[in-house]
């Protein structure tokens, strides 16, 4: 194991010196962070199974906190899915610049790995950065854990309003934004986060009976879903 961070030191140190311009502060100490603050084995997962050119934007545009928590706090596994070929670089920056510490451990400790992998190919952007920044650590756990389904996490991360998703992740209690990502009907779903007056979702996330609530995503008319989300 020792030879093997000798050799990513070396490897990285010849990266700087390699390159065509000077490096930004950042890029230095995004280096710092991964030769002298990673575990050991999360440094050699990283390395071992990174695209490269995910490797390069963890490099370059990680905030250096951010990256040492994927560094120190990852599980292996989801470290290496969150820097698989096919994860968008974009999102990955995402990630890692617009995450808090709790919410980016939490996302590489907790998420189920097809769950983490959908969230980090197909979501919108903003709407991945508000889900990192705003959301309590139970929720967004919650949110990533095995048995949501796919189909309705990739609802959330794609069709809500920042504002509605905000107030899911904040708001809601564990058990009925389960009923939302587990239940629910995707057009359904897609109207509450696109129509739905923030106050009303909160009452709708936290006051529900479990069964009413799934009722009320799966047999409804997406416009009295509407008039059921929306004041008059």
């Amino acid at each position: 194991m020792n030879n093997m961070i000798n050799l990513v030191t070396l490897c990285l140190v010849g990266l700087a010196i390699a390159a065509p311009a000077p490096q930004t502060a950042n890029e230095v100490a995004t280096r710092i962070v991964a030769v002298s603050k990673s575990k050991p084995e999360l440094l050699s997962a990283a390395v071992s199974s990174a695209d490269p050119d995910l490797l390069r934007v963890a490099l370059t545009d990680a905030d250096p906190a951010l990256l040492e928590v994927a560094l120190t706090k990852a599980n292996a596994n989801l470290l290496g899915t969150a820097l698989t070929r096919g994860v968008k670089g974009n999102l990955l920056r995402a990630a890692l610049t617009e995450a808090r510490p709790d919410t980016l451990e939490t996302a590489l400790t907790a998420a189920d790995p097809q769950l983490l992998t959908l969230a980090l190919t197909e979501a919108v952007p903003e709407l991945l950065g508000v889900a990192l920044k705003e959301a309590d650590i139970k929720l967004l756990g919650a949110a990533l854990t095995r048995g949501v389904k796919s189909e309705l996490l990739a609802t959330a991360l794609t069709k809500s309003r920042p504002d509605t998703l905000a107030t899911a992740l904040t708001a809601a209690k564990p058990n009925l934004l389960t009923v939302a990502l587990t239940q629910a009907k995707a057009e359904l779903l897609a109207t509450a986060l696109q129509e739905a007056e923030t106050a009303i979702l909160a009452v709708a996330l936290t006051e529900s009976r479990p069964d009413l609530l799934a009722i009320a995503l799966q047999d409804a008319t997406p416009t009295n879903l509407k008039v059921a989300l929306t004041s008059a």
